[in-house]
């Protein structure tokens, strides 16, 4: 999770990581970055991001696909709340 926000960064969109090696402390600033829209990204694992209520959230990306269909409701459920338009993308490996 780290490495695409670094990614992120260095490609120029702002963003900011949640996981489970971050303290308390730095994710409460990361939610609040991105809240505050001085990130454009939030990059989370799905336990990290379990629980979060952030409002006006545009675009969900799954990068690994959920591996059951209730945490796939679940995460892109953070996108499009009440009668708002979002888009959920997801990303399948071809094997």
């Amino acid at each position: 999770v780290q490495r695409p926000s670094d990614h992120l960064d260095k490609s120029g969109f702002s963003s900011a990581a949640i996981h489970g090696n971050k303290s308390q402390s730095q994710r409460q600033r990361a939610l609040k970055a991105f809240s505050d829209n001085r990130v454009r990204v939030l990059v989370a694992t799905d336990v990290a991001a379990r629980g979060l209520d952030i409002p006006n959230v545009s675009h969900v990306i799954n990068f690994d696909q959920p591996m059951t269909y209730e945490d796939y409701i679940h995460r892109i459920g953070r996108t499009g709340r009440g009668g708002a338009v979002g888009k959920a993308l997801t990303f399948v490996d071809y094997r």
